[in-house]
């Protein structure tokens, strides 16, 4: 919004604010960042339990924007990343090193570990100046900033105030407008991890976007989910796990390593099989396997071992089944069938014959 100075008071221009809508020509682009997820301009803030690899995510996705490949199968905007992490800047550092981009486009991943104070306007005139500066020297857009963590970035102001957090969230949208760029705020969760993110409520309201990182219920496995969208339709949750990767030896001769976060599909939710239906299951297949030999007419009248008919079964039904016991059970369903008022196999001990189609119409008779 354009402002007139009059004297120490800062007021906005209204002529040049207010238009009427017949003047307006909505814009077909997104200007995305990382297209049904962040637009530029815009802010969004990140947040989850300690330990769950934000800041692992923030590193893949920073990757995908300066190497210019799809994160979550999402498109983004090719250009620098800025990453001010005062809490951990070599570890930022060592995770983007080891990532699989080329060396060259690494110089385009900006690491800061100095903290900027979100509540000095002084220190965020400065510095989006010197973020001009970068863009104009190197060329690109910065696409992406990550406040990383917004604990760091507030200087002295409490988190649990909202005034004092709509105050932050308007100087992240300063920056976000100002280098047409995406401004993400890195954030923890409270006591209560289903309240969302920790302090005052006045930071969802404020930000365009607010992403929650939640453990999964496989081992490793955590998911990604937008809680809110202010002009994006939502999409749905991704998933991604934690690897380390080997940066190289220490002065010990032992493994120095970091943390990657993975791409990955949804975890399957379906409960197991019961242990009913898992029998049933299991039943049904022999049937199948005994109907498919009786159409073979070599096969249908000739004697046959229980290996033989466990080689033709899916081996995903008998999983939970030790070898040694696996011929075991596949005679016990035979020795079911062989009982059963119209027996379609006959036998004992492992040696089986398939009862032929007319034999079982005389015995129903």
């Amino acid at each position: 919004m354009t402002r007139i100075q009059d004297d120490d008071q800062d007021i906005p221009d209204w002529e040049a604010s207010i238009r009427p809508v017949a003047d307006h020509t909505p814009s077909l682009e997104w200007n995305y960042a990382m297209k049904g997820w962040m637009l530029r301009a815009e802010t969004s803030l990140l947040y989850g339990p300690s330990n769950v690899g934000k800041s692992a995510l923030v590193c893949n996705l920073g990757s995908c924007i300066v190497a210019g490949r799809p994160c979550f199968g999402a498109r983004v905007t090719p250009g620098l990343v800025v990453h001010v992490a005062p809490e951990a800047p070599a570890s930022v550092r060592d995770r983007i090193h080891s990532c699989d981009i080329d060396p060259a486009t690494k110089q385009n991943y900006l690491v800061c570990g100095e903290a900027l104070d979100l509540s000095n306007f002084r220190a965020v005139a400065s510095f989006i100046e010197f973020l001009k500066g970068v863009m104009r020297d190197t060329g690109e857009d910065i696409v992406l900033i990550v406040f990383d963590t917004l604990a760091r970035s507030i200087g002295l102001l409490d988190e649990n105030c909202a005034a004092s957090m709509t105050q932050v969230v308007q100087t992240a949208e300063w920056i976000a407008r100002s280098l047409n760029t995406h401004v993400m705020l890195v954030h923890h969760t409270g006591k209560d991890a289903d309240r969302g993110g920790r302090g005052s409520s006045a930071l969802r309201a404020a930000v365009d976007t607010e992403i929650c990182l939640k453990p999964g219920k496989t081992e490793n496995s955590v998911s990604v989910v937008q809680d809110k969208q202010r002009t994006q339709p939502k999409l749905a949750a991704v998933y991604f796990r934690i690897e380390k990767t080997v940066l190289g030896m220490d002065e010990d001769g032992e493994e120095r390593t970091t943390a990657h976060a993975v791409e990955t599909s949804a975890p399957t939710t379906g409960k197991p099989p019961g242990p009913e239906k898992m029998e049933n299951s299991r039943d049904m297949a022999v049937r199948i396997a005994l109907q498919t030999r009786g159409m073979l007419r070599d096969l249908a009248p000739a004697p046959f071992k229980t290996a033989e008919l466990v080689a033709t079964l899916p081996p995903e039904l008998f999983a939970n089944v030790a070898p040694e016991n696996l011929n075991r059970t596949i005679n016990r369903i035979l020795s079911d069938l062989a009982r059963a008022d119209n027996p379609i196999v006959s036998g004992s001990a492992g040696v089986w014959k398939l009862t032929p189609s007319d034999a079982r119409l005389t015995r129903k008779s």
